[in-house]
């Protein structure tokens, strides 16, 4: 009985070294090199996972193209400060902050101010960007697709969406499946509400909602992070300000522009 159970251990003993191991990490994909630098797959993910509009912005062929644009942008310009020696060997954000500063101020600066006439025409030609847009409430019941997850897998993350939807089309209340269900942790204690976000400006999210009217829900549709379901809860319409209000601000945004396109010539 003793040589059997010697001869059980030592059997037993490869299979939890095998169960012990630490699960092997997703291959690396790189999306773009920039200067002998990478910006990979994970890094995307990373990047707009930081803030909610960049996850509806990515779901968009043309938002995605923009995000990966402004990476890099960012990449390039820190390429930029390096070389110019205006950042420690461990940078901060604070370091990073006051380097950007000195190399704006030096190749691209902010354009001297737009005269009264042109910041006027500005104004008339782009109205719905001051005031107060038209905002919409909006509430989401989220199913998350891992970024390395094979077809069979979200296909399987799609079936939960729908079966959601089947269950919210027999009458369950929303915010019930969507503390139930909803799998974006910031939305899951409010029920699935996110609170008022801008109806035009996303192309994504001016899909979704196109012609959705309050208490009215889409299907499932598919975003960045797997498959959702979203609903209008309130409307608040648009406010356009009055010229003389927001004249400074116009003046600004003319200089801020002004400098962006300065800042493009300077990374070609």
């Amino acid at each position: 009985m003793f040589f059997l159970l010697m001869g059980f251990m030592v059997q037993a003993a490869p299979e939890a070294e095998k169960s012990a191991q630490p699960p092997k990490k997703p291959p690396k994909v790189v999306m773009v090199r920039v200067d002998g630098e990478e910006i990979t797959v994970a890094d995307f993910m990373q990047y707009i996972s930081k803030d909610a509009r960049r996850v509806y912005q990515a779901v968009d062929p043309k938002g995605k193209v923009q995000l990966v644009r402004q990476m890099i942008i960012d990449r390039l310009l820190k390429l930029a400060m390096k070389k110019e020696g205006l950042l420690p060997e461990n940078p901060t954000q604070d370091d990073y902050r006051k380097a950007y500063e000195k190399l704006s101020a030096k190749h691209f600066p902010l354009p001297p101010p737009p005269s009264e006439e042109e910041a006027y025409r500005y104004y008339l030609e782009h109205q719905d960007l001051f005031g107060i847009p038209e905002m919409v409430r909006v509430s989401q019941i989220q199913f998350r697709v891992s970024p390395n997850a094979s077809a069979e897998e979200k296909a399987k993350v799609k079936r939960k969406a729908e079966e959601a939807l089947k269950r919210l089309e027999a009458g369950e209340p929303f915010e019930k499946l969507a503390a139930e269900l909803t799998e974006n942790p910031h939305a899951k204690l409010t029920k699935g509400d996110l609170g008022f976000l801008p109806r035009r400006g996303d192309p994504w999210l001016e899909k979704a909602l196109d012609d959705l009217k309050v208490g009215e829900h889409t299907g499932v549709i598919e975003s960045p992070v797997g498959y959702e379901i979203l609903k209008i809860t309130d409307v608040r319409k648009g406010i356009v300000a009055p010229f003389p209000n927001v004249k400074d601000k116009v003046i600004q945004r003319m200089r801020l522009e002004g400098r962006q396109k300065a800042l493009m010539a300077y990374i070609k």
